[in-house]
């Protein structure tokens, strides 16, 4: 994207998105935790972000309090 700034050094980012069946709070640990220690461990790259999205409830402020 045009608009999108470069870092310098790097030569390829990549975003990976997990589509769940089910609510993270319900697999994170097993799955998801740890996952920056093992592409670390195999030299490939280095994680910037791992986190869950818990969508809210459109027309209410379920979970707009944990938003803070």
């Amino acid at each position: 994207m045009t608009y999108v700034k470069q870092v310098e050094g790097v030569d390829t980012r990549l975003t990976l998105l997990w589509f769940l069946q089910t609510d993270p709070r319900e697999c994170w640990e097993p799955y998801f935790t740890g996952l920056d220690t093992a592409v670390a461990e195999s030299g490939l790259g280095r994680v910037e972000l791992v986190a869950p999205f818990i969508p809210t409830v459109p027309g209410t402020d379920t979970y707009v309090d944990r938003l803070r």
